[in-house]
């Protein structure tokens, strides 16, 4: 465990200040806490709301606490600045960012789709603290968890290792009270990310894999736009923030540490950091939705939308509670997967009366809402500007390969 990151989560226990206003000057450091200088945020669209003042208590504008018994000890104060947390070293600007040692990089085999960005996730837990396996839901994260993911764009996807343009990360605390989500912008420089709770947008270009150039808006949610994605319904009907992509599905596959291949899950048992794990032969994983050698079409189209929609269309997501459309992978009952089932709450011009229509994907209203980008008719609502092509005509072959019937 690297000493550093110690001794900067025991300070932001204890407080944080300085300014949180990506759009001002740079943070003032932590009480015992080297923080670099931010520098200058670059321009953008301005915060919803009054910008914030000094430091972030841990219980502002948290959401919903999660349930169950809160763990002992304090919160964490929230630092102004992404350097402030100690997770990384390095910065874009000169050449990486780094995650210290504790701070473990993870993929996911298939992963939520965001207008292209290239992204990164780390995962740090607390020393002394281990999260617990769970074959289905998200891996049960001790308090103290930091959960980070970054955006960036290359110049050229073809080339995603060059000339990266890095736009915000974001962080999932854990907190006695339960789960917050807290977005940081990068400056014009990239030298450092500043908390930007009311959201941002930025100006996007690149060329895409197919050598076309691509300009749009991306938009970096606001700390309560995060909330609309990452709440589920408890038992007590009460909303509940929950961390979407740490799943054991997603993590069960290789990656590269200190040089050597390991399974993720096995590799996070081995620093001690995740118990409960079972046999490999008994864990559960989700391929890759892209290879067509991974798995059938049935299995990776429903898999695309289990970890592109299902965080909110599932059982106990409002959106699926209100519409009765569950895309969760383990849903095992045809009408609420949407085939031939009515809308709830669609409106009009939605490419059609009914979610799935076996057989005729331009008949369905899922593949219309992945495939338009218009503003109240896309989904999701939010997260995404332009539609993903690859995963619109996977779903689109996806319902094409079902047996036709009529749905009227």
């Amino acid at each position: 465990m690297n000493p550093r990151l110690s001794v900067v989560l025991l300070a932001l226990s204890l407080a944080a200040c300085g300014s949180s206003d990506p759009e001002g000057p740079g943070p003032t450091p932590d009480a015992g806490t080297p923080v670099p200088d931010a520098g200058t945020a670059d321009a953008g669209g301005p915060d919803a709301g009054e910008p914030d003042a000094g430091s972030v208590d841990a219980g502002t504008d948290a959401g919903t606490p999660d349930a169950g018994e809160p763990d002992a000890g304090p919160p964490l104060a929230i630092p102004n600045a992404l350097s402030g947390f100690g997770l990384f070293t390095g910065s874009p600007a000169d050449g990486g960012l780094v995650p210290v040692e504790g701070n473990v990089p993870y993929t996911l085999s298939t992963a939520l789709f965001s207008d292209y960005a290239v992204k990164s996730r780390t995962l740090y837990i607390p020393p002394g603290k281990t999260a617990h396996y769970d074959p289905v839901a998200a891996l049960d994260l001790p308090v103290g968890t930091l959960i980070t993911k970054t955006f960036a764009f290359p110049a050229d996807l073809r080339k995603p290792d060059q000339d990266v343009r890095y736009i915000e990360t974001r962080v999932l605390v854990r907190q006695p009270s339960g789960w917050e989500a807290w977005p940081y912008v990068w400056n014009t420089e990239q030298t450092e990310a500043t908390l930007a709770t009311g959201g941002r947008s930025r100006p996007v270009t690149f060329i895409d894999t197919e050598g076309e150039a691509r300009s749009f808006t991306f938009y970096v949610p606001s700390k309560n736009q995060c909330q609309q994605c990452h709440h589920l319904v408890d038992d007590k009907g009460e909303q509940v923030m929950h961390p979407i992509g740490v799943k054991a599905r997603y993590l069960h596959h290789a990656n590269t540490y200190g040089g050597v291949e390991h399974d993720q899950l096995e590799y996070l048992a081995s620093l001690g950091k995740l118990d409960g794990l079972p046999a490999p032969g008994d864990l559960p994983k989700a391929p890759d939705a892209f290879d067509p050698q991974a798995a059938d079409l049935s299995t990776r189209a429903r898999t695309y939308l289990d970890i592109n929609c299902a965080h909110c269309h599932n059982p106990k997501g409002t959106a699926g509670i209100t519409s009765q459309l569950f895309l969760n992978f383990d849903n095992t009952s045809v009408f609420n997967l949407g085939e031939c089932k009515r809308p709830g709450s669609a409106g009009a011009g939605v490419g059609g009366e009914f979610d799935i229509v076996p057989g005729k994907h331009d008949e369905s209203i899922l593949w219309y809402r992945m495939h338009t980008e218009e503003t109240g008719k896309m989904m999701p609502q939010i997260g995404r500007t332009v539609h993903h092509e690859e995963g619109a005509q996977l779903i689109a072959d996806w319902i094409d390969s079902l047996p036709a019937k009529s749905c009227k």
